[in-house]
């Protein structure tokens, strides 16, 4: 467990390939946990990464292009998959789903590794804890009729990048394609929430201070309405053994979902060291 920096304000380490936690973080969580429990809570903070709309992106809403004049984008949020010809377009309750997001692998991998990309000032290049694949591309679907409270009603597909983009078939009740949005990339810490309860079981004796804690760390540290990994920003509900894989709200995709507003994907740690995407479980939040 990483030792709490005391002789030095501007950042504490959470761990090996976590960025350094902003001073000031620090500082709150040892007001919050005291002493002995602050190096647990740093030991929860988890690496993550913000997308977020690539500012010279080519969003003709044509759904094909991520390339950005400096090379950041690291895939797109909606428009149309570059699926593999033999590779069935996924269905749920008979229904083609609706693709939210295609990323690509390697340049997650790279900025995730990127230095200088953590909010403190000592952060350092390190890909050496990069769980998800190295290559290909990975394509998000589900359900846009959100009909389905058991987390079957998503698919997550591993496939090799450079197919053309693949429109839905043709559906009774047609399957919307959301409007393109090239993204970037950065990477970001992500703390637990009062729902997590990796957080809650360090202070069984007074709930509240989790509570509040939480609250704090999340007033404190950003909050991206796209994240790859890290923890849960939102009250949607937590599959039991399960982690967040991608989380989107409502805000950053032109797309109906009706009363819901953030959707997420959920993975356990051994199927993501396994890259068993076909066990994703998927959740929302309805407003």
């Amino acid at each position: 467990m990483a030792e709490l920096v005391t002789t030095d304000t501007r950042a504490t380490a959470p761990g090996e390939g976590v960025p350094p936690i902003p001073g000031e973080v620090a500082e709150l969580i040892r007001a919050r946990a005291g002493e002995r429990l602050a190096p647990l809570v740093h030991g929860l903070f988890r690496s993550s990464l913000a997308l977020e709309p690539a500012p010279e992106a080519d969003a003709d809403g044509g759904g094909t292009d991520t390339d950005v004049a400096d090379g950041e984008a690291v895939g797109r949020l909606g428009g149309l998959p570059a699926l593999p010809e033999d590779t069935a377009w996924p269905e749920f309750a008979g229904r083609p789903m609706q693709l939210l997001a295609e990323l690509d692998c390697a340049a997650l991998a790279a900025a995730f590794a990127a230095p200088g990309t953590g909010p403190g000032p000592d952060a350092e290049s390190d890909a050496g804890d990069w769980p998800l694949p190295a290559d290909g591309l990975l394509l998000f679907f589900h359900d846009e009729w959100l009909a389905d409270f058991t987390g079957r009603g998503c698919r997550v597909l591993h496939v090799p990048a450079g197919a053309p983009p693949r429109p839905a078939p043709a559906a009774e009740h047609g399957t919307p394609a959301v409007p393109a949005v090239p993204v970037r990339a950065t990477r970001a810490l992500s703390a637990p929430s009062y729902q997590d309860r990796e957080l809650e079981r360090l202070f069984p004796d007074d709930f509240l201070i989790a509570l509040d804690l939480a609250q704090d760390l999340a007033e404190q540290l950003p909050r991206p309405t796209a994240r790859v990994l890290g923890w849960c920003d939102t009250d949607t509900g937590r599959p039991e053994g399960h982690r967040p894989l991608l989380q989107l709200e409502s805000a950053v995709l032109d797309a109906d979902w009706g009363e819901c507003v953030n959707v997420s994907f959920w993975i356990t740690p051994d199927d993501l060291a396994a890259a068993r995407f076909d066990r994703v479980r998927h959740g929302f939040e309805i407003a």
